[in-house]
């Protein structure tokens, strides 16, 4: 039985290989931006990993810069992977191996993709080795190539040079080789797994084990939130009850977000658009009200989302970034609570909706005209180019002192972002 699991991965292997020995293509030209939009980061063990934390499937890459199979994996099949990232469902992790091959300096190039990987440009630097290899064959990594490929990288070379003087990269690729180790499965790079289930490394599989966990996902999801897919189906309709959303001024327009939330018993929900003098133009800006019992009191959490952002930063590479801290603000003054209330808030936070990183702060609410005392917190991210806040607070106040706050943040964890079908109107008639 044991021959029967492993025999098709030894067989591609073979394969892999002979296409190695017989390959003439040289490396193809990829674009220099293909990984800037995409979140990266190292996870405990020290891996680099590419893609959202909350993706409902991890693709776990073992491979070797010394191997020429690995090269050809990168150049064939890699991209199949690459291209579920770009669409949120993948989280992409590669464990470098190294002694895997035949190509010298093996080592020493996984070591400096790793020092790499400490200013998150692993990725980036993976394509340029990976292109040596295929280009230069056993001299891929002669001589001066690895301080050339640091050098015309984005990375700072000096931080560059003290990682790989010191030995945190050793201790990443010890790490691999116990994770190998670990692993009642004999690994050969390159080896692939789809949700810790192997699979033949070729785009094909890759694709089809990828579909296979997102469906799986989606399925187990949606059985534990009892969610259905009607227009009004991203909340649970069994728990849940369809309220009149009554923040003035409306328009009576219903755009359910692009997202998937689950609300506990006893929770009910409503969509309008709300039409908001901004400090530049009249806006319509979709609504989400979501209000329900919590431990002393009552939760609610509001959305905006799809607005503009107004005040723009500078990013790292000279382009402009959201600012969703201040348009976060510049909506709770606007739109969440009355102008005339007493309004105090913390400094500039991060936050976490659905496993993604928001960011936000602490507000509180009181002496207002008409509504009662409130305090709670907003936190705001994009997804899909769309700019989301959520507003989360309760009443009455001394109910965010319990447990109302874990309970509300749990609602949060549940979020999942779906891709919009259409545009989200925002503009003014």
């Amino acid at each position: 039985m044991k021959r029967s699991v492993l025999l098709p991965f030894l067989i591609m292997g073979l394969l892999i290989s002979a296409a190695v020995s017989s390959a003439q293509d040289a490396a193809p030209t990829l674009d220099p931006n293909r990984y800037s939009s995409l979140p990266q980061q190292i996870n405990l063990r020290g891996f680099p990993q590419i893609g959202y934390p909350n993706a409902p499937v991890s693709v776990v890459i073992y491979a070797a810069f010394d191997d020429p199979a690995s090269g050809v994996f990168w150049r064939d099949h890699f991209p199949a992977a690459l291209a579920r990232v770009r669409t949120g469902e993948v989280l992409l992790t590669f464990v470098p191996l190294a002694g895997r091959g035949n190509i010298p300096t093996g080592r020493g190039a996984a070591r400096a993709a790793i020092c790499a990987g400490e200013q998150n440009a692993f990725w980036s630097f993976q394509d340029t080795l990976f292109t040596y290899q295929l280009n230069y064959g056993d001299q891929a990594y002669a001589g001066e190539r690895l301080i050339e490929a640091a050098s015309q990288s984005s990375i700072n070379r000096a931080e560059w040079d003290q990682c790989m003087l010191s030995d945190r990269a050793d201790a990443v690729l010890t790490e691999a080789e116990a994770t190998v180790a670990s692993n009642s499965i004999p690994i050969t790079t390159p080896f692939v797994t789809v949700n810790d289930v192997p699979t033949l490394p070729t785009a094909s599989s890759i694709e089809a084990g990828i579909q296979l966990a997102v469906n799986r996902g989606v399925a187990t999801f949606e059985a534990a939130l009892a969610v259905t897919e009607s227009p009004e189906g991203t909340v649970d309709p069994n728990a849940t009850e369809e309220i009149v959303v009554t923040l003035p001024p409306l328009l009576g327009t219903s755009y359910p977000p692009p997202l998937i939330i689950g609300l506990p018993p006893g929770w009910q929900y409503g969509y309008d658009t709300l039409a908001l003098q901004d400090f530049d133009a009249m806006r319509n800006v979709p609504i989400a009200v979501y209000t329900g019992p919590v431990t002393g009191g009552t939760g609610t959490i509001v959305l905006m989302w799809g607005f503009p952002n107004l005040i723009p930063v500078s990013g790292v590479d000279g382009g402009v970034e959201p600012n969703l801290w201040a348009d976060g603000l510049r909506l709770l003054r606007l739109a969440i609570v009355e102008q005339d209330c007493n309004i105090g808030t913390d400094l500039r936070r991060e936050y976490s909706i659905g496993g993604l990183t928001a960011v936000g702060t602490q507000f509180a609410a009181v002496s207002c005209p008409e509504l009662p005392d409130t305090r709670g917190w907003f936190a705001g991210l994009q997804q899909f180019n769309l700019n989301f806040v959520f507003y989360t607070f309760t009443d009455p106040i001394e109910a965010m002192d319990g447990a109302a706050a874990s309970e509300l943040q749990r609602i949060l964890d549940s979020v999942r972002f779906v891709e919009p079908a259409t545009p989200t109107p925002t503009t003014a008639p």
